[in-house]
Order: C-alpha cells, then sequence, then structure tokens
C-alpha cells in the first residue's frame, strides 16, 4: 500500500510534459465546410499553420500522438485526404485536395476546432503562415589571410582582400547596383510599388512581337553601366526562339487541343488504352499488372498503383480500376479524375463528375470519351469532331470496339449521321469476329438504318436462334425490320417477346421490349392487346396506328379512332388522313376533323380537301369555303359548287361545275331542291324530275266550263300528278343508313 502511494506521488510531480497523451481527432461534414474536432485535456498554446501540402495542427507537448481511427467516418475524402501525425515534428498534419482555407478556435479548454472551407482564406489570416519561419540566408564566409600575413593596418599588408559573395545578377539589377549611372529618374515617385513584373512582361512581350516580325529593333541596346563584362541581359536579347529557362506565352501550352471554351483537351497520351496491356498470357498479365502496389509497413508505391488502374482499365473493368485508384494520395495522381471517369464510362455507369465535358470537338482521344461519357442515350453533339472520334476508336483495343461499338453506331445512326456509324462499324468488322452476337446485332442495325431490312432482319434471326444475351435485341431487330419491311413476322414472336418483357420489368431493355411487343401483336392481328399495352409505350402509337388505320376491323375501329379521337400523340399525316377518310365514309365527319387536327388554308392540298369534304358533311359551307380557297381542280370546283349550294347560290354552283366539266353536275345544280328552281328543273333535269317539276312551274291548262266538267278534269289532273310523284319516288335510291 504505501508503495503505491509513493508513486502516485511521484507521478503527480512530475512536470506537465511529461504526461503523455494521445489527443482524439473526430470529423463531422457540413454543406459548405468539413470540420475536424480535436479533444485533448490541455491544448496549450496551440497553433494552426500552412505545410506544404495543407495545414499543420501543434497542441501542447502533452499530446504525444493522436487518435485517427474515427475521423473518416462521416467526411469524404472530396476535401480532406489524409490525417497523420509527423513523426519529425509530432504535430498533426493533414493534407487537402481542393481549393480551400482552413480556420481554427478552441471549443472549450482542450477542445480545438479546424474548419475547411472552400474558396481563398480571409485576407491576413493568422493561419496562412507556416508554424516554422523560413531559414534566414546566410552570407558566404570571406577568405581570410594566412596566419603570417602582415596585419590589416599594416603599411605592408596592402589592400584587403575582396570578398566573394554568390553573384546573383538579377537581384543585382533590383537593388540598383547594376543600374546605369546617367539613368533618368521615374517622372513620379512609386514608393513601394515595385515596377519589375511591369517591365519583365514588357520585355517578353517585346521579344516575342521581334521574333514574330512585328517588332522592329534598330541596334543593339548598350549593356548596363557598373559590369562591362556583362553584354548580355534579358534587358538587351532578342532570341528567335525560346531561352533556356524561358518560355513566353501561357502557362498552357498553346498547341494543344483546345475546346471551344478555351479549355485545354485531355492529351492523347493521358487516354493510350492501347498502350497500358501488359505481354504474356492473361494469368501472368494479371500478376504482373498488380505487383509491387504495396512497398514496406503497406505504404502504396503510386507508379505500381497507376500501372495496375490503367491495365485494368484497358481489360475494361472499371470497378476494379476505382479501387485501386482508393489508394492514390490526388497529389501523385494528376490524372486520377480523367482516370476515375474511364471507369465509370467502361462501366456503364452515369459519370458523378465529367472531365470531358466540352470536349466532343477536340482534335484528340478526347472527343471519343467525351461523346461516350455521355451514356448509350445521349445526343451526338453537332460540335463532334466526328474525324478524331473515328481515329481514336479505331486505335483502341480490339476487345474494346466490339465492346463500346454497337452502342456507339446506334447513337451516330440515331443522330441520322451515317456515314460516321459507317466507318465505325467497318471498324469492328475489320476484327476476326466472325460468328460474335454482338457484332452480328451491330450489323443487323446498321443494315436497317440504311433501309435493307431483309439482310437485318437475317442476321438477328441467326442471333435469335443461339441462346445468349444477344437474344432480346435479335427478337427486337426482327419486329423492327418486318414493320419497315413487309410486316410479316412469324407468329410466335409476340410470345417470345412477351416472355422477355416480364424478366425484364425495371431494366433499360423495357422500353424497346414494349414498342416490339405493341407492333408485333399488331401485325399479327391481335390489335386488341396492342391497344391495352399502348398506354405503356406512348412512344409507338404513331406506328401502331400506321399499321391499325387500314387493317383494323371496322367495329374496333370505330371503338378504338372515337376513344382517342379527343385527344391523343401525334401520327403521321398520312396515317392521320387513312383514319379519317374511313370516319368521314361511315358518316362520323367530326371524329374525322379531330383526327386531322387544325388544317390551316396554308397546309398540303389534299389535307384541306378531306378537311373541307367533312366540314361539308358538316354542313360548314364557310368553313369549307375557307379551306378551298385558292385550290384548283375537278374535286376543289366539286367541293365548292357543294359548299355555294349550301348556301343557297345555284348559279354560282353551277358555274364552279361547269368549270369542272360535270355537265351532268351542272344540271344538278340548276334543278337542285335547296334552291327550288322548278323552271330550271323541268327543263333539264332528269326524266322523272322534269315531270314532276312541271306540275309546279308548267303551263296551266285551260279552264273547263261547268263543275262536273271540273270535277272530271281535277279527278284526271290528280291521278297524273300522282303517277308522276309515285314514279319519281321509284327513280330515287333509298336513303343510306348511318349509325
Amino acid at each position: 500500500m504505501m508503495l503505491r502511494l509513493l508513486l502516485a506521488l511521484c507521478i503527480l510531480l512530475l512536470p506537465p510534459a511529461a504526461w503523455a497523451e494521445v489527443a482524439r481527432v473526430i470529423g463531422g461534414e457540413h454543406d459548405d465546410f468539413t470540420r475536424l474536432v480535436v479533444e485533448a485535456r490541455v491544448a496549450g498554446d496551440w497553433r494552426l499553420g500552412r505545410a506544404a501540402d495543407g495545414y499543420e495542427l501543434q497542441l501542447d507537448a502533452s499530446v504525444t500522438g493522436y487518435d485517427v481511427a474515427k475521423a473518416f467516418d462521416k467526411i469524404p475524402k472530396d476535401r480532406l485526404t489524409a490525417i497523420w501525425r509527423d513523426p519529425d515534428t509530432g504535430r498533426l498534419r493533414f493534407s487537402l485536395a481542393c481549393a480551400c482555407h482552413a480556420i481554427a478556435f478552441e471549443f472549450r479548454p482542450g477542445t480545438v476546432v479546424v474548419d475547411i472551407r472552400s474558396g481563398p482564406p480571409p485576407e491576413g489570416s493568422a493561419f496562412e503562415l507556416p508554424l516554422d519561419p523560413p531559414p534566414v540566408p546566410q552570407p558566404l564566409p570571406a577568405e581570410t589571410a594566412p596566419a603570417e600575413s602582415p596585419a590589416a593596418d599594416s603599411p605592408a599588408a596592402g589592400p584587403p582582400a575582396a570578398e566573394k559573395p554568390g553573384y546573383d545578377w538579377v537581384e543585382m539589377m533590383r537593388d540598383g547596383s547594376l543600374a546605369p549611372a546617367e539613368a533618368d529618374p521615374l517622372p513620379l515617385p512609386t514608393g513601394g510599388i515595385s515596377l519589375d513584373p511591369l517591365r519583365d512582361a514588357l520585355l517578353a512581350q517585346i521579344s516575342k512581337g521581334a521574333a514574330e516580325g512585328v517588332v522592329e529593333i534598330e541596334g543593339k541596346p548598350a549593356a548596363p553601366r557598373g559590369d562591362p563584362a556583362a553584354d548580355e541581359g534579358p534587358w538587351s536579347r532578342i532570341s528567335v526562339g525560346e531561352m533556356p529557362g524561358l518560355k513566353a506565352g501561357k502557362r498552357d501550352d498553346p498547341s494543344a487541343p483546345m475546346t471551344a471554351d478555351g479549355d485545354t483537351c485531355v492529351a492523347d497520351k493521358a487516354l493510350d488504352l492501347a498502350s497500358w496491356g501488359l505481354t504474356g498470357g492473361f494469368a501472368s498479365q494479371m500478376g504482373l499488372g498488380r505487383s509491387g502496389m504495396l512497398a514496406e509497413f503497406d505504404a502504396p508505391v503510386p507508379a505500381a498503383v497507376l500501372r495496375a488502374v490503367r491495365f485494368h482499365l484497358f481489360l475494361g473493368f472499371g470497378v476494379e480500376a476505382q479501387q485501386y485508384l482508393g489508394f492514390l494520395d490526388p497529389a501523385a495522381a494528376p490524372d486520377a479524375e480523367i482516370l476515375r471517369a474511364m471507369s465509370y464510362i467502361l462501366d456503364g455507369d452515369p459519370l458523378p463528375d465529367n472531365p470531358f465535358a466540352g470536349m466532343e470537338g477536340c482534335d484528340s482521344a478526347a472527343a471519343l470519351w467525351a461523346v461516350l461519357a455521355a451514356g448509350p442515350a445521349g445526343a451526338i453533339p453537332p460540335q463532334t469532331n466526328t474525324a478524331a472520334v473515328e481515329r481514336s476508336f479505331s486505335a483502341l483495343p480490339a476487345h474494346l470496339r466490339r465492346y463500346l461499338g454497337g452502342p456507339l453506331v446506334d447513337r451516330f445512326l440515331a443522330a441520322n449521321d451515317h456515314g460516321t456509324a459507317r466507318i465505325l462499324r467497318d471498324a469492328i468488322l475489320r476484327l476476326p469476329s466472325e460468328g460474335d452476337p454482338a457484332v452480328d446485332i451491330m450489323d443487323a442495325r446498321f443494315q436497317l438504318a440504311e433501309g435493307d431490312e431483309t439482310a437485318a432482319a437475317a442476321l438477328a434471326k441467326g442471333v435469335l436462334a443461339e441462346a445468349g444475351p444477344n437474344q432480346i435485341k435479335a427478337a427486337v431487330t426482327m419486329v423492327e425490320a418486318a414493320f419497315q419491311g413487309d410486316r410479316q413476322i412469324a407468329a410466335d414472336l409476340p410470345m417470345t417477346l412477351g416472355a422477355y418483357l416480364e424478366d425484364a420489368r425495371g431494366t433499360a431493355e423495357e422500353a424497346d421490349l414494349l414498342r416490339a411487343q405493341v407492333l408485333a401483336l399488331a401485325m399479327t392481328g391481335n390489335f386488341h392487346t396492342a391497344f391495352e399495352l399502348i398506354d405503356r409505350a406512348p412512344g409507338s402509337f404513331a406506328d401502331l396506328w400506321d399499321i391499325a388505320a387500314d387493317a383494323l376491323p371496322d367495329d374496333d375501329f370505330l371503338e378504338q379512332s372515337a376513344r382517342y379521337a379527343a385527344g391523343h400523340p401525334p401520327v403521321s399525316a398520312r396515317t392521320g388522313q387513312a383514319i379519317a377518310a374511313r370516319l368521314i365514309a361511315a358518316g362520323f365527319p367530326d371524329l374525322a376533323l379531330s383526327w386531322l387536327g387544325q388544317v390551316e388554308p396554308d397546309d398540303k392540298d389534299d389535307l384541306r380537301l378531306m378537311a373541307a369534304t367533312a366540314h361539308l358533311a358538316l354542313r360548314d359551307a364557310p368553313a369549307a369555303l375557307q379551306l378551298l380557297n385558292g385550290l384548283a381542280g375537278a374535286e376543289a370546283e366539286t367541293l365548292r359548287a357543294r359548299a355555294t349550294l349550301q348556301l343557297g347560290d345555284m348559279r354560282a354552283a353551277a358555274l364552279a361545275l361547269e368549270q369542272a366539266g360535270q355537265a351532268e353536275g351542272r344540271g344538278e345544280a340548276r334543278h337542285s331542291l335547296d334552291t327550288q328552281d322548278w323552271p330550271a328543273v323541268s327543263t333539264e333535269g332528269p326524266d322523272a324530275w322534269q315531270a314532276a317539276a312541271d306540275l309546279v312551274a308548267g303551263p296551266v291548262a285551260e279552264p273547263v266550263e261547268g263543275p262536273i266538267a271540273r270535277g272530271k278534269a281535277l279527278v284526271g289532273e290528280s291521278a297524273a300528278a300522282r303517277g308522276t310523284i309515285e314514279t319519281l319516288l321509284d327513280s330515287l335510291s333509298p336513303p343510306v343508313a348511318t349509325q
């Protein structure tokens, strides 16, 4: 017991510096900053300052270690990339991966909070100063005289030995020791402002202009006085080309490809996948690609890790490449962002950040990767450098050409750029890939886009006959080929598509399968099921009606056309007119106008004629005449005459029919019941109508005398009129029944 008390007393008597402590570091993420909390018993006179790759924190001397096991549990590595204890100084170091700054404060005794925020630091921030001031440069020691030499103040000593400091002509020029003795003073005092940057920039631009021939130098400027041996210097030298160690212009290489926004394109060397493969068999390549990545204490070797990343990208293994990239410090891998983006592209995943954005127009491999980064559904921008895309695609390894080529060809076909699609396709077909289903499907889609449905169907049929992941694409391609061709497919193909559709729910293939199923059902006559599915595939509505407009049975046609008449997705002009013609013939001109849509006087002639026919059936003569305005031809004149008849102008109608060359129609117009021009009917109408019109407009018989004679005459006239009317009624066609 006494021993324990003595031990405790000794510990209490020790100075505080002897109490070794491990401070705990905890991280937390906020919207606009990352926070580190360093907890210790005593923080002391803590300090935070800048380091080469981030910041360093110094706490009280009693803190001899830091527990960083929980530091990254709740924070990502987009601002803060690493935290460690510097073994030389004992300070807490942390590196940054962003243009950020840090500020710190003591939350409570022993707890220091460090916030890392994006952007430049506040002006005058003390945390931007290094904790250790830079060493002061010491002057070079002067040469000392030998011990036996005379004293310095002796007459025999002679002049003292000259010192030989280091020669810094730039500093000597700036402090004035090399300035010309007769230099004119500046007209205005500059105070503490240095004109050196302005002078250097002017000299650089003058030198560049002289080299390019836009500036002429007359004579050679005199060298600065004070150093006769110095006959050359940046103030007097004009050089054609770059001087050693100097280069005029932007920091970036002006010869490098640029985007339209002025950004530098990714260099071809950073995207040279074909050179990232290794020699030997696949097993030996895998071993060599993953060797040497860890050094002593499991520290990653950046060069070996980058080799492994590039090798897995060469193989097309994107996820594996991402895992290896996690071993690297961003400072040691300047191309890490590019490599990570390539890994996402190769796996077909959307990019969290796209470093290739806007590079479609680059004259380098960046154009290809910018197009690939948009994904299989992305549009091809008009500024795309297709020559660079074609060149870079042909330089890819063979297996990556087969893997990436199909979706890329489809995208250029969708953009109506068949020329580029053909070149990319040929770059794949040149490979020894006979019997490769993916290549056959790509070729089938290309043949389909080129209008060769027979060749496309044959290629797709061959792939469909073999088991494999390309069967779905083959079935879809067969349906598209049939739809664009003779519209004849196997009766069991809709059942096959239905089975694929059940397995593809929620996948990227579901939309293509739905369209193929709808069209296949329609082409095999199962319109009822096709229309049940059309709400799930609205993009195929126009193509379904392109089949159904002529082939749908009358009852189903009236049901479906009435169902969608009030509102429906757009259909082609040919399809809309075909539906409207059937509806007009069936006696539904109002539904026909709904399918035709708003028809304007400047639309095509056939569309205006059909709309005018529907308006006439609805007895809307003004609307019909407005659509017929300016149209010529027999059909237009006939419709114009009928519209005029509806308005009661018999003579104008007769003139219109006469211009149309319809003599019979002209007579019908003149004896039309609508006009009740019975004299014209009695002379020009058909026989049955002439006799009937005579009853109204014929000559009046002379009256007979006597009531009995008049009665007999009236009975005879009535019998004759009855016979005339019965003859007229018998000559008329029965009315058409309407629904």
